[in-house]
């Protein structure tokens, strides 16, 4: 799926990229989840969740964790995830938060 986002910012590209690993590339759950034109859900979150349900179960948990990173709005619990997910899903979900280039600080002692 081809995002055209001519004025997104630096930060929304990241997101897109991120989201994109996240959900494997499916042009299903990229089409569902954001707004080809613009850098922006397709839908308000919450409307998202709740039309989530024509999706698998292993779907639906990967829409909630796009919008956790999209807005903090998929509310995905920790629990769901080991329950669900196979390897590739992992795998995405690591790479998507690495994509994501945080930069992690060793606590302070």
């Amino acid at each position: 799926m081809n995002f055209t986002w001519p004025n997104a910012k630096t930060e929304e590209r990241k997101l897109l990229d991120a989201i994109v690993i996240l959900l494997g590339n499916d042009p299903r759950l990229l089409a569902f989840l954001l707004d080809p034109e613009s850098p922006r859900l397709r839908k308000r979150a919450g409307i998202l969740k709740e039309d989530s349900w024509k999706f698998s179960h292993g779907d639906q948990l990967l829409i909630h964790a796009a919008l956790d990173l999209w807005s903090g709005s998929g509310h995905l619990q920790l629990w769901e995830m080991i329950e669900a997910w196979e390897g590739a899903n992992w795998e995405n979900f690591i790479r998507a938060i690495q994509a994501l280039g945080l930069d992690h600080k060793e606590p302070k002692k």
